[in-house]
């Protein structure tokens, strides 16, 4: 008999386990009291001892688990329902009780179906399983869904381009501004890359909002937007070495790091966590393996499969990090952002029509100018008063702290709700509107006023040089 690539994917990953994979799973997560225990076996009346997820995970990741699970429990099967976010979102509204877990990095979703009441009640460990990270949760506080991985936001460098430089590697955010860096730095566009928003986010909570603008200001004077990044079929520029470095999520630069290229991954202090999650529905109809399911994934054993070199993922179980300090995220270390997913999203639309505007439009200008700033810097020039007046100037935010917290003028650039089947630049373009032209064309003039003026400040140096 022939075997489907999926089958033999599934029949090796089981022999492994059965070779010598220490099973023996840590629950995580009991029904409530009023549910069916996550007994062995399934619940009387079930036609088939089955557990149907709903994830868009990639068949990489979930064979393992499909895998892991059957062994752990002979008899049982895994069918695995793929939607991506939007498509499975559509799908919900039009379907009741045929999934029995979702399984998805989609914190957006499991927030609205929590809402609409669609979620069974797990619960949690809170001691194994933390429940938030620098104070921003990461699973939902009454239980109702659990976060199962995170992905870190970072920095994929080239450690070839970057030792050819004559730079460290570099470990923070603000190491990307270096003048070494021209042209050399790949940044997603928050307007345009799916992940890109909460990137950006992240240097403006790190740093505040005066202080991240200003970074991402000089970080964008060494970037090369039209260069290829994630989410893109173009080839990898930083896997290549033709460019240096680019800020990221972990899993992307983790499947350049499998397939051999010569690069590293840094997580800086100031970063986000992004979880993705696992819930049990209400209407599951298959509620004992649903909840077994979700117990093995949040397991130690299942917790563990995320570290294999072929899945490269971080796990949410606070132990695994003392058990491997080797790893380099360290999640739930003190000190760690806690990332604002309400202001995040509140401010989102704002935030991407801002650094389009003010950093993307205008940025053959102000790469000219940031590389003479830079050679000004590098000449003994730091303190003198027109650089440091060229600088303030190409640092200061595209609108002030106080304009950006008006909610009005917020609500003016958000994103409208993304339709399934809308594309990601489908849903990024903010609907037109006459109020935000006028806006948009206020912040043109300001910002077109401050490049000529660090322009004439510069020349007149210059010239008296």
């Amino acid at each position: 008999m022939r075997l489907s690539s999926k089958d033999a994917l599934r029949r090796l990953a089981g022999l492994a386990l059965a070779a010598g994979l220490e099973l023996g799973a840590v629950g995580a997560i009991a029904a409530d009291s009023t549910a069916p225990h996550a007994a062995g076996h399934a619940a009387a009346g079930e036609a088939i001892d089955k557990v149907v997820v709903l994830t868009s995970y990639p068949e990489e990741l979930t064979v393992r688990f499909q895998a892991a699970f059957e062994h752990q429990y002979p008899g049982k099967r895994v069918e695995i329902l793929w939607r991506q976010s939007a498509d499975a979102m559509a799908y919900l509204k039009r379907s009741r009780g045929e999934a029995d877990v979702y399984w998805t990095p989609a914190p957006g979703n499991f927030a609205a179906l929590r809402e609409e009441g669609r979620f069974a009640r797990l619960k949690l460990d809170p001691k194994a399983l933390p429940g938030n990270i620098g104070g921003s949760p990461i699973s939902d506080p009454e239980g109702y869904f659990a976060a199962f991985e995170l992905a870190g936001h970072g920095i994929a460098y080239n450690k070839d381009t970057v030792r050819r430089l004559g730079l460290p590697a570099p470990r923070d955010w603000a190491d990307l501004a270096h003048p070494a860096y021209a042209g050399l730095i790949q940044v997603p566009i928050p307007g345009r890359i799916g992940f890109a928003p909460v990137l950006i986010e992240t240097v403006l909570q790190g740093y505040g909002w005066e202080r991240g603008w200003a970074l991402l200001g000089e970080i964008a004077g060494n970037a090369d937007f039209g260069g290829s990044g994630d989410n893109t079929p173009a080839a990898d520029e930083v896997a290549s070495g033709r460019k240096a470095a680019r800020m990221t999520i972990d899993f992307f630069a983790a499947t350049a790091i499998a397939n051999g290229a010569p690069m590293g991954f840094a997580y800086p202090r100031k970063t986000a966590y992004n979880p993705a999650q696992v819930a049990v529905f209400a209407d599951a109809p298959h509620p004992a393996n649903a909840r077994a399911f979700v117990d093995f994934v949040l397991s130690a054993q299942g917790q563990g499969l995320l570290l294999h070199p072929d899945v490269r993922r971080l796990p949410v179980r606070k132990a695994l990090y003392d058990a491997h300090p080797e790893l380099p995220a360290q999640p739930f270390a003190a000190g760690n952002l806690g990332y604002d997913g309400k202001l995040a999203r509140a401010r989102q639309g704002l935030v991407a029509a801002l650094f389009e505007s003010a950093l993307v439009r205008r940025h053959a200008e102000l790469a000219g100018l940031w590389a003479e700033v830079h050679r000004a810097e590098a000449a003994g020039l730091k303190r003198h008063p027109a650089i440091r007046a060229a600088r303030a100037l190409l640092s200061a935010p595209p609108i002030p702290d106080a304009t950006q917290a008006d909610a009005d003028l917020r609500l003016s650039f958000a994103f409208p709700e993304r339709t399934p089947g809308a594309t990601r630049e489908e849903a990024a373009a903010p609907v037109s509107n006459p109020l935000r032209d006028h806006i948009e064309a206020y912040w043109a003039a300001e910002l077109d006023a401050r490049i000529t003026a660090a322009r004439n400040v510069l020349q007149a140096t210059g010239k008296k040089g």
